[in-house]
């Protein structure tokens, strides 16, 4: 037996769209055992009421099935058993890392037959883009790129001492739906301030200087048509800035919220009571940025 663990991840924090991405210490955790006959899946945490515990309708399979594909060798009898503490569809990783633990657990069976540059390849295809992909495999906030159908990526160590907090509200806007709603053009100006902030947030966290951290993560392309979606947007980033938030943003397509902070108690209630007010339920995360991406032990 061994197991696989994966960290949740936070992407683009504003204006960092399919670019930034931050891992969190929030883990999906697989037991793998070779069980030589017919497949099993054990779920438990997040998703336990959701997620189909069989062979052909698992991500977390897919990913394998990938991996065994690539070698030409039938997937062999296995039994999963799978504790995930990252919410489904609220913009915190759980596909990416899903996907992930499948790569490296059929790999280590595999006697890590494939680099990690393949795994992250295949994972890149299957997610459909790399911003959250990247941290769960790496740590830390991670920046992608993608060039000739390669991916390429820069790791930066994010500050121990900054604490986040995710806000998650009890409802999802899938992925899916949430993409179809971005614009399909965009204006030139708004491009370049885009640029420019993902290059701030970048510059801030390497310096450890958070002093404009709130208006580089002010994304004026994608968030505004993202916002929509989330009852009392505007007055949840706004309280939490007001309680202390070095910056706050929607985590990847939403619907949660992540606030950056040394003051994660006072913002945590501003912001979980400002959605309270628009009729939302909500939790609360206290979480640190988790250097180590995933691993297998």
């Amino acid at each position: 037996m061994f197991t696989v663990k994966v960290p949740a991840t936070s992407a683009n924090l504003g204006p960092g769209f399919d670019t930034l991405g931050l891992a969190l210490n929030l883990f999906l955790q697989v037991d793998v055992n070779l069980s030589g006959h017919t497949n099993k899946i054990i779920w438990q945490g997040e998703g336990k009421d959701t997620i189909v515990e069989q062979i052909d309708n698992n991500l977390l399979l897919a990913a394998m099935n990938k991996v065994f594909q690539e070698a030409e060798i039938d997937i062999p009898g296995l039994s999963l058993t799978i504790m995930n503490d990252i919410p489904i569809g609220k913009g915190l990783g759980s596909s990416a890392a899903a996907i992930t633990a499948g790569l490296l657990a059929a790999n280590k069976i595999l006697q890590e037959r494939f680099s990690n540059h393949d795994l992250l390849k295949w994972a890149v295809q299957m997610e459909g883009h790399a911003d959250n992909v990247v941290p769960a495999f790496n740590g830390g906030l991670t920046t992608s790129m993608l060039h000739d159908g390669e991916v390429y990526f820069q790791k930066i160590n994010f500050p121990a001492d900054i604490d986040l907090v995710l806000v998650v509200p009890d409802f999802e806007v899938p992925t899916e739906k949430s993409r179809q709603l971005l614009p399909q053009t965009i204006d030139l100006q708004d491009m370049v301030s885009n640029l420019q902030r993902a290059c701030y947030i970048l510059a801030s966290v390497s310096n450890g200087d958070f002093r404009y951290l709130d208006k580089a993560m002010d994304d004026v392309i994608f968030q505004p048509v993202r916002q929509r979606s989330i009852p009392g947007f505007k007055q949840v980033l706004q309280k939490a800035k007001d309680a202390g938030a070095l910056g706050a943003a929607i985590s990847g397509s939403g619907p949660s919220l992540i606030a950056i902070t040394r003051e994660k108690d006072k913002v945590g209630r501003a912001m979980q009571k400002a959605f309270s007010q628009y009729g939302v339920e909500s939790h609360l995360f206290f979480l640190k940025a988790c250097g180590q991406g995933a691993k297998v032990e």
